[in-house]
């Protein structure tokens, strides 16, 4: 019987690795959660504008149950023990962010800066870490911007 000799070149799994750390994993999950919660807010904003607050409620409650998913999961993330620095920076500046803390818009505009801070540290680079901060940073900027309307229209 032949010599059991690899034939998957040991850099070629390095990518594959990368996929499936628990963190990103996790920390994927939660962008994506984010975005369903800041979608959700926006449509809530717009049908209670459009319809009156009693025809809204139902898009608040499907609001604040994303909300609470979006929570839930930055909670697993700040007790994982394998959860890499920066992204564990990253879940403190996003936890700033959620409703429980009432953030205003400078509160959001330091959160967006401060994850803008850790999404530089890796560009030009080829970590995993480049575009799950990014998408981060862009996520804080949008809630900044949909408040900043949300405000605007009600003033109007």
């Amino acid at each position: 019987m032949a010599a059991k000799t690899s034939t998957t070149r040991i850099d070629a799994t390095e990518p594959l690795n990368r996929l499936i750390r628990l963190d990103r994993l996790e920390f994927r999950k939660l962008l994506d959660l984010y975005y369903k919660a800041l979608r959700a807010d926006w449509v809530y904003h717009e049908t209670r504008q459009k319809f009156g607050t009693k025809a809204a409620a139902d898009k608040g409650h499907t609001a604040a149950s994303a909300w609470s998913a979006c929570t839930a999961s930055l909670l697993v993330l700040q007790d994982m023990r394998t959860v890499a620095p920066d992204l564990r920076a990253a879940v403190e500046v996003l936890l700033k962010t959620c409703p429980g803390e009432m953030p205003s818009g400078g509160d959001l505009m330091r959160c967006g800066t401060a994850m803008l801070v850790l999404a530089n540290k890796y560009k030009g680079s080829s970590s995993d870490l480049s575009p799950l901060l990014d998408e981060a940073f862009c996520l804080i900027e949008a809630y900044h911007g949909n408040q900043a309307l949300i405000s605007a229209q009600r003033a109007a």
